[in-house]
Parts: structure tokens; sequence; C-alpha cells
């Protein structure tokens, strides 16, 4: 098993999927520089705070309540307040693997440059719950992301003290029960640690890094949709060609383009454009006009798929970067810097990048949601591909089920309805912010609730896709498989050990619903 070492600058969205998922084992770094920036830092804060120079949420009370001063040895005490005190939040709670990302980002940013002053006793207790996976059960509703996640990482440092509850052994038990099983030591935050775990942007970094991760796999599926649309309608190269998205100059086009070309290049069924006008359309010669049969440009749906998808793929490209840059930020507040001798009262812990992040994402997500939707229209409604109305099997005027058999008629519709799902999602959430908490709040980032939005966003476009690939399949059937590219043949293989072609019928929702967890699983589209 792979090891991540947390340094505070160089944490990947692989490496927070990798821990989330139990793939990983997590250390801290052994660099001697390293563990010196956390020790010098956190005693500049004990010397500063004992000069009496008030010092926020260490020495003072918090937000709007700052102008109340208290003695240095009511700190922490102060600091197990903040913590109780947010123990109010509300709703489902996020999952193990969520919880887990949570701690690493926290445990990252709060070590990186010595700029959080904790102890390094406490960095080594959060090390000590993902390596015994004891973690945090967080509610999801309570945060507006901009004194960063309060609420629910309050509930990551009431476990540090033995409190509230935690994922442990596939169960949801009291904290002190797991910490007694694996011999764990409460450990009491002290001055500016409260403030140090729960004033940071790690629930929306967390959430966001593992939405990154399942939405990079959507632009490849997205990718073979169109591809194998393209082969079931009988449509041209010329839109996945090379040089057409070099012309463009959009990286995202460019890959988008180049996934459907790897596969349409070896299918017999899609046609090389010049083969196309040899083949398929009459010689004008002597005449004035003709109507031909076939037209020599596909639908949009097809032939701007890629600069549809391209989007998708250059904005995933966007928010990795701002999700990795905030991924190895300090972003609590107040902020340490030892090599100035400086304290810093600021508002690192606004998770406005985030918040952007997601919602570009779930704009973009929409965008091939709906593309899909378009492509599902053409090879289900029999009109556009040559095939059945409905994607029902060949059936004769005589045959005994003859009008009888409805096919994908139900389940374009399903397609539709989750298309519309997907786009409810795209209102930027940073529009949302309001004033709260005594008017000190007075312009909040959303940020978690962003993130959440995605994450609810992408489960319901995977279900979109799996439903869209049951039809495609079915198409590919009733056109004669021998002719579909090597790559589409391996897709329909896999999709047909969870849902058998469609003679008379059925019921598909489960089928549909195992089909999603494999588009989330499989190889075929890492």
């Amino acid at each position: 098993m792979n090891s991540v070492v947390i340094t505070g600058d160089d944490l990947t969205i692989e490496d927070v999927c990798a821990v989330a998922d139990g793939k990983a084992n997590v250390m801290l770094s052994d660099n001697a520089e390293f563990w010196r920036k956390i020790e010098a830092s956190r005693k500049f804060l004990e010397d500063y705070i004992a000069t009496g120079v008030p010092t926020y949420g260490v020495t003072t009370d918090f937000g709007d309540s700052c102008h109340n001063q208290i003695s240095v040895d009511k700190a922490g005490e102060l600091q197990r307040v903040i913590c109780t005190y947010h123990g109010i939040g509300l709703g489902k709670k996020f999952s193990r693997e969520v919880g887990r990302a949570v701690i690493l980002a926290r445990l990252n940013g709060n070590v990186k440059g010595g700029h959080s002053a904790i102890r390094p006793i406490l960095a080594k207790k959060m090390l000590e719950l993902l390596q015994k996976d004891v973690i945090p059960v967080i509610p999801e509703l309570g945060s507006v992301g901009a004194s960063g996640d309060l609420t629910p990482l309050s509930y990551l440092a009431a476990v540090i003290m033995g409190k509230r509850s935690v994922y442990y052994k596939g169960k949801i038990v009291d904290t002190a029960v797991a910490f007694k099983a694996e011999h764990i030591e409460p450990l009491l935050i002290e001055a500016k640690e409260g403030l140090a775990i729960m004033n940071g942007t790690s629930v929306m970094t967390a959430v966001a890094c593992l939405c990154w991760k399942k939405a990079e796999r959507l632009a490849n599926i997205s990718d073979f949709l169109t591809a194998v649309t393209s082969e079931i309608t009988r449509g041209k190269d010329t839109p996945f060609v090379k040089k057409v998205s070099e012309i463009k100059n959009h990286r995202g086009q460019m890959a988008s383009a180049a996934y459907v070309y790897n596969i349409i290049k070896d299918s017999k069924r899609v046609w090389r454009y010049e083969d196309f006008l040899k083949n398929e359309i009459e010689n004008l010669g002597e005449k004035k006009f003709i109507a031909q049969q076939n037209k020599i440009q596909d639908r949009y749906s097809i032939r701007c798929a890629p600069q549809i998808t391209g989007v998708y793929r250059d904005t995933l490209d966007f928010s990795r970067n701002l999700i990795t840059e905030e991924l190895n930020s300090a972003n609590d507040n107040p902020l340490v810097d030892i090599d100035e001798g400086r304290l810093y009262n600021t508002g690192n812990f606004y998770g406005g990048h985030i918040c952007a992040a997601c919602d570009y994402m779930r704009t973009a997500l929409a965008n091939i949601a709906d593309l899909s939707d378009k492509q599902a229209e053409v090879i289900i409604d029999g009109k556009f591909n040559g095939l059945t109305e409905n994607l029902i099997p060949f059936t004769a005027p005589n045959h005994e089920r003859a009008g009888l058999r409805l096919g994908f008629k139900a389940a374009q519709i399903t397609i539709s309805a989750l298309r519309g799902e997907a786009a409810t999602f795209c209102f930027p959430v940073s529009l949302t912010s309001a004033p709260t908490e005594a008017l000190n709040q007075d312009k909040v980032s959303m940020g978690t609730i962003s993130a959440r939005k995605w994450a609810e966003q992408i489960e319901i476009v995977f279900l979109q896709f799996a439903t869209h690939l049951l039809a495609a399949m079915q198409a590919v059937d009733l056109a004669g498989l021998d002719d579909f590219a090597p790559f589409t043949k391996k897709v329909h293989s896999e999709v047909r050990k969870l849902s058998a072609f469609v003679e008379d019928d059925r019921e598909l929702d489960k089928e549909a619903e195992a089909v999603c967890e494999w588009l989330k699983a499989t190889p075929l589209f890492n």
C-alpha cells in the first residue's frame, strides 16, 4: 500500500481520494525543519499572548464578540467552548470516506509552515485517528463556508477530545467506546487549537476533492457516449479529426476529440468523410439540383460534442488547480509568521475558491448531461438512425407481441428527467451569501453548500449516463455488434453481464442502478 507523507505543501486530489478509500497509509514528514517550524510557531504564539496583547480567538471571544478579552489562563477553556457551542450541525451525515478526507485536509493545512501554531501532539493525534480509522461523524448542514467550516469541523475537534460519535469498524459508536478499543487517549485542545481545527476550509475542500475525481471519470464516459452515438447513426469522422481541434486551440476540445477518434477510427460504421462522399452522395453531374438522401453533416449533438465536453474537460483542469491550491493552504485565523515575527488576523478561511470551482463544475456538468439527453433522443427515436422506434426488437406486423413492445420509451423520459434535475444545480451558490453572526460574517462564501450540491449532481448524472448507456447497447445489438469498434464491444460485453438485451419489455430500474455502480468503478473509463 502506498504512503502519503503530510508536509503541508504537496497533497494531491489523488492522495485525498486514496486515503479516503483506505488505499493509502498516512504519515507526517520526518523532516527536522518541518517540525522546527511547528514547534517555533507554537512558542511564538505562547510568548505573544503572555504579553497581554489581545489575540483574536485566543484571548478574545469570537467573531463580533472579539471585543471581549480574557486572561491567558482561560485560553484553553475558550477553545473548548467554541467546540461545544458549534455542536449544532444538522441533517444527514457525511460518509466515513468524506470524514477521512476531512481529517487529512485539516491536518495538511494545520501543519503547513507552522502557521496554525498548533502543538505537535495535536498533529499526531489527527494522524492517529486516520491510522486507527476512528473517524468523526460530521453532519452535512451548518456551514456558510466563511469563517471556514466552523460547525462541521467542531465534530473533529470534539472527537479529538473523546466526545461525540465516530465511524468505527462499520458502525457509528460513541467516541469514548472507539478510543477505549483502540487505546487512544483523548487530547484536550488548548490555546488557539480550536480555531486551528475549526476555522478553515477542510470540509468543503475534502468534498470537492472526492467530487473532482468522480467528475473526471464522467468526461471519458461522455466522450464514449458520443463515439457510440456516432457509430449507431453512421456518422462521419470529421468532427474528431485532430487538425479540427488544433485550429480551435482549446486543450479540452483536443482531448475530447482525440478520445472519441481513438474509438471510432477502428469502427466500420463511422464514415471517413471522403469515403462517405464517394459512396453515399449522388453526383450532381449536369443536374441543377439534387435532394440528397444523405446529409453531409451530423447533428450538433455529435458534430459539436468535442466543443461541449471540451469545455467540461477545461473546467476540470481549472477547478483542479483551485482545489489543489486550497488543499495546500494555511486557511485558519489568526496565522503566525515566524520568519517575520508577526501574527496576522486575516480571512484565509474564506472558501471562495472552492465555491467557485464547484459552481463552475456544476454548470459544465449540466451541459454534458444535456448533451447526453440529446444524443439519447437520436438513438432512441427510430426516425433518425434506421433502427426501430424506441429501440424495440425488429417485430413483424403479424408477431404475437406486435404493438405490445414499447422498449426504451420510458427510459428516454427518465434520461430527460435526470437531465432536468442536473440543470437545477447550476445556480451559483456563491450568490446566496447573506450576512450572519451579528453582521461580522457579512459576506460569506457558501463553499461547503456548493461542494455538497456538486456531489448530489454527480450522482444524478451517473444515473443518467447509465440509462443512456443501456439504450446505446440496445441500439448496438439492433444495428449488429460485429461492425462496431473494439472498445465499444468491450463496453457492450461488460454491460451485458448486468443487463440483457430487451426483447419483451421489463423493469430496468435495478439494471440501470447496477450499470451506474459499474460506471463508477470500471477501469475502462479511467
